[in-house]
């Protein structure tokens, strides 16, 4: 792990793995794809890594992943797939450790949950919120084929949608809810 995020994760109050290692760092620090993350990750074979400059970008719309850190309350940092450039929200760390991804905003530097105590169409919203890695934190990436990966909540074993039918300020937000891979659960880079 590298000397800067053990000490923002200090500052946090967070503990990482000891066996966490800092990847390869992208050239010029280029914003990385998670699907190139992901199958850059499997050529490694690497127990334990994390990747920064990470974007994540729906297949569906085309738009890169923002957490919203201008909502306030319960939607404060929700994920949403509604930018066309990338910023400061758009970059997230994801980490992977034996068994499970963590994906952190680099904008607030939190991680990002799966909502599960929420209810009705908000049940299972990602946001960038947690301070702590526990289950609500924890995910699966897979690829799904040619530059395509699938976010999975372990928590509640369901794929990571983008709610393109949903309207205003909640437009294409990520909701852990799917049990199957359709056009919404696919994720890839405009690159």
């Amino acid at each position: 792990m590298s000397i800067v995020m053990a000490l923002l994760l200090a500052l946090m109050g967070v503990m990482a793995p000891a066996a966490w290692s800092a990847a390869p760092a992208a050239k010029d620090n280029a914003p990385r794809d998670l699907s190139t993350v992901v199958a850059d990750h499997a050529k490694r074979g690497a127990a334990s890594a994390c990747y920064g400059n990470v974007v994540i970008t729906s297949r569906a719309n085309g738009r890169l992943v923002s957490a919203e850190l201008g909502y306030g309350g319960d939607s404060y940092a929700m994920l949403r797939a509604r930018a066309t450039a990338v910023g400061p929200w758009e970059l997230f760390t994801v980490c992977f450790n034996d068994w499970y991804w963590t994906v952190q905003s680099q904008a607030n530097n939190l991680y990002v949950s799966a909502e599960l105590g929420y209810s009705g169409d908000n049940n299972g919203m990602l946001r960038a919120r947690a301070t702590a890695i526990g289950p609500w934190e924890r995910f699966s990436l897979s690829s799904c084929g040619q530059g395509c990966t699938t976010i999975t909540s372990m928590a509640n074993a369901s794929l990571v949608s983008a709610e393109l039918g949903y309207g205003g300020d909640s437009y294409a937000m990520l909701r852990a809810r799917a049990t199957a891979v359709g056009p919404w659960e696919q994720f890839t880079t405009p690159f």
